[in-house]
C-alpha cells in the first residue's frame, strides 16, 4: 500500500473515499471529484458526501437554473431541465480597445451547440463569431464533511476588427435561436484623438441581496446617510451617465465573505471556521445580474481584492497559502492580456489621452499576506516599465493606477498598507501618476496632492491640483456598497455640505507594516471625508499642444449629490 501523504487525522474531508483520500494532494482531490462529476448523472440541488469512507450522495447545482430563455420561449439547447437563457451580460475592453471588445454571459445550463455573437454597426448585424464556452465546477467543502458543487457555464464572445471611436450594436444568440435583446458599446478613440469623455469608479461593491446563508446585506443601525440598496443605487446612476468605462478597485461580488484568502469549508454566514473561508460561487450569478443595466453596455474594468482570492480554485501551495485563487475569474471574466504572465488581474489600456493601470494590490499587501510575494516581483518590474512607456507616449496626458489594499488611508478598519505604500508609491512619483483608485476601507476620502509621502499643498474642494509638480491625488473609494467602516477616534468627515465639527486634513491613522504589526502614524493629507456610500465620475477633458488638459474628478453619492471635486490639470507641450 502507498504511504499516506497526510498525517492521521488531517486528511481534508471534501468526499474522496477515506481509502483514497489519505495518499492524495488537494490537487488530486480536486481532479478525482472533477472526474467523479463528469461521469454519473447529475440533480441540480443535493450534496455530495463522504467523510466517513462511503459516498452517500452526489449533487450538482446549476448556479443560473432559475434563468429563464431571454425570449421567454422553450430552448432545445439547454443540457439541464427548463429552457437555456442567458443573464448578466458584461463587457470588457480586450487588448487593444480601439479594435476589440469581449462580450461575455452565464448560461442557464449547458448548450448543446454553438453560441453565436452577432455583431455591427447597425441592430441588423452582418458579422456572426463563434462564442466560447467556459465550464466551471466548484467543489466547495462544508463544514459538515459534504461537498456543495456548483456547475456555471460562461460564454465568452471577442468581437475584434473593430473600427476606433465607432458604434457597435450586439446580441448572444442560442442554438435553438432565440437571442438577447440588443445592445450597444463604443470602441476607444483612434490614436491621437482628443475627444472629450468620461469614466467613473468605486470599489467594493457586493450585492444588496444575495442567496443565503451569504447576504452581505448588514448594514449599520446608524446608517441612515443613504438610498435603501446603495450598491444597485449606483449602477442605475453610472448607467445612466454611460460612462466611457467603469474602474472597479477590488472586492468585486464578495462570494468569499470572508476575504483572507484560505481554503474553504463553509460554516455559517460571514463568519467561517477557524482557518477557512466561506464560499458561495452562485452569488457572481446575482452579482452579474444586478450590474447587467451598465455592464452589458459599458466595459466594467475590474482589479482583484482580498475577497477576491478564491482558495477553492487552487491547491494552496503557495508560501502565502494560495496560488492566488483566480481559477474562477479566468471562468467568468474577460481582462486584457497585457501584464506579466500569471498575474491575471494586471494590466493596462489606453482610451484616447489616458493611460490606465490595474494592479493586483494582494501581491504586496502586507495586511492579508496570503497571496504576497506570488509574482515574484514580476508585477512591480512590469508597473516601472509601463508607467516608464506611458510617460513617454506623446499622445497620453493623464496616467491612471488603480487597485484594491490602499496605499495612503485614514480608517478604523484596514487603514494604510506599507507593502503597496513602499512598491508603488516611489514609482508614482518617478513617472507623475496622476490619480490612483483604492478601496479596501469601506468609505469616500480623497488626499490632497502627495509626493515623498507627504501633501505638497492643499487641495480643498474645488481646488486646481497639477500633478507635474504637485505630486498624485489618491482616492479611496470603497465605498460602493458594503456597509462602511468607521473613522478612526477624534477624526471627522470633511465633505461638501457637512455642518458638523471638522478635525481636519491632519489626523491620526496607522499603517499595517512589513512584520505584521500596526504603526501609528499622524498624516497630513486627508482632505475629503465621507464615511457612506458613492463613486467617482472623472471627466477628461483633452487639450491641444501648449495648452491645459483637465481631468475633474467628482464624488457622488448613492444619492446622486456631488459632494467633492477636484481638477487635475497637465501643461500639454506637443
Amino acid at each position: 500500500m502507498a504511504r499516506p501523504l497526510n498525517p492521521a487525522g488531517e486528511t481534508p474531508a471534501v468526499g474522496v473515499p477515506a481509502a483514497l483520500a489519505p495518499r492524495m494532494t488537494v490537487g488530486e482531490q480536486r481532479e478525482w471529484l472533477a472526474a467523479f462529476l463528469r461521469v454519473r448523472p447529475m440533480s441540480r440541488r443535493s450534496a455530495l458526501r463522504g467523510a466517513a469512507g462511503a459516498l452517500a450522495g452526489l449533487g450538482l447545482a446549476s448556479a443560473a437554473a432559475a434563468c429563464a430563455s431571454p425570449t421567454g420561449a422553450p430552448s432545445a439547447g439547454g443540457g439541464g431541465a427548463g429552457p437555456l437563457g442567458l443573464t448578466g451580460r458584461h463587457l470588457s475592453f480586450g487588448t487593444d480597445p480601439r479594435t476589440q471588445m469581449a462580450i461575455a454571459a452565464e448560461l442557464t445550463g449547458k448548450p448543446n451547440g454553438k453560441v453565436l455573437l452577432d455583431v455591427g454597426t447597425g441592430a441588423d448585424y452582418g458579422r456572426i463569431v463563434e462564442a466560447e464556452v467556459r465550464h466551471l465546477v466548484s467543489m466547495v467543502p462544508q463544514q459538515d464533511g459534504s461537498i456543495r458543487a456548483a456547475e456555471q457555464y460562461f460564454v465568452h464572445g471577442l468581437a475584434d476588427q473593430l473600427a476606433a471611436g465607432q458604434r457597435y450594436h450586439y446580441r448572444l444568440r442560442l442554438p435553438d435561436g432565440t437571442s438577447t435583446p440588443d445592445a450597444s458599446f463604443g470602441t476607444a478613440p483612434a490614436a491621437g484623438a482628443r475627444d472629450p469623455f468620461s469614466f467613473t469608479a468605486f470599489a467594493d461593491q457586493g450585492v444588496n441581496v444575495g442567496p443565503k446563508p451569504f447576504s452581505d446585506n448588514y448594514y449599520k443601525p446608524d446608517d441612515t446617510r443613504r438610498t435603501p440598496s446603495p450598491a444597485e443605487a449606483m449602477i442605475g446612476l453610472i448607467a445612466r451617465r454611460a460612462p466611457a468605462f467603469h474602474l472597479l478597485a477590488g472586492d468585486i461580488c464578495y462570494a468569499d465573505p470572508s476575504g483572507t484568502g484560505q481554503p474553504v469549508r463553509n460554516n455559517a454566514p460571514q463568519d467561517a471556521h477557524t482557518g477557512f473561508n466561506n464560499f458561495d460561487p452562485t452569488l457572481w450569478t446575482t452579482y452579474f445580474a444586478a450590474i447587467e443595466a451598465s455592464a452589458s453596455a459599458t466595459p466594467w474594468m475590474f482589479a482583484t481584492g482580498n475577497h477576491d482570492m478564491e482558495a477553492v480554485y487552487d491547491d494552496n501551495t503557495a508560501p502565502g497559502g494560495a496560488t492566488h485563487g483566480y481559477g474562477g475569474h479566468l471562468a467568468r471574466l474577460d481582462l486584457p492580456r497585457t501584464g506579466p504572465p500569471n498575474c491575471p488581474s494586471v494590466y493596462a489600456f489606453r482610451y484616447g489621452t489616458v493611460g490606465v493601470l490595474s494592479v493586483d494590490a494582494n501581491d504586496l499587501s502586507c495586511e492579508i499576506r496570503t497571496n504576497a510575494g506570488y509574482s515574484g516581483g514580476a508585477q512591480t518590474a512590469w508597473v516601472r516599465q509601463t508607467l516608464g512607456g506611458l510617460r513617454a507616449d506623446p499622445t497620453i496626458d493623464f496616467v491612471v493606477a488603480f487597485f484594491h489594499h490602499c496605499a495612503f488611508a485614514s480608517s478604523k478598519a484596514h487603514g494604510s498598507d506599507a507593502g503597496v505604500r513602499d512598491t508603488l508609491t516611489p514609482l508614482f512619483d518617478e513617472f507623475s501618476v496622476d490619480l490612483v483608485v483604492q478601496g479596501h476601507n469601506h468609505q469616500y476620502e480623497r488626499t490632497n496632492p502627495i509626493k515623498g509621502g507627504r501633501s505638497t499643498a492643499q487641495a480643498p474642494d474645488g481646488a486646481t491640483v497639477r500633478p507635474q509638480s504637485d505630486g498624485t491625488t489618491y482616492v479611496c473609494v470603497g465605498s460602493g456598497g458594503r456597509p462602511r467602516y468607521s473613522w478612526p477616534p477624534n477624526v471627522t468627515d470633511r465633505y461638501r455640505g457637512f455642518a458638523g465639527p471638522d478635525s481636519g486634513t491632519q489626523v491620526a491613522s496607522f499603517v499595517n507594516a512589513a512584520d505584521g504589526s500596526t504603526a501609528a502614524e499622524t498624516v497630513d493629507w486627508s482632505q475629503t471625508r465621507y464615511l457612506d456610500y458613492a463613486f467617482l465620475q472623472v471627466d477628461v477633458e483633452p487639450a491641444p499642444a501648449g495648452g491645459d488638459s483637465r481631468m475633474t474628478v467628482r464624488a457622488i453619492t448613492d444619492g446622486g449629490q456631488e459632494i467633492d471635486t477636484v481638477t487635475l490639470v497637465r501643461r500639454r507641450s506637443t
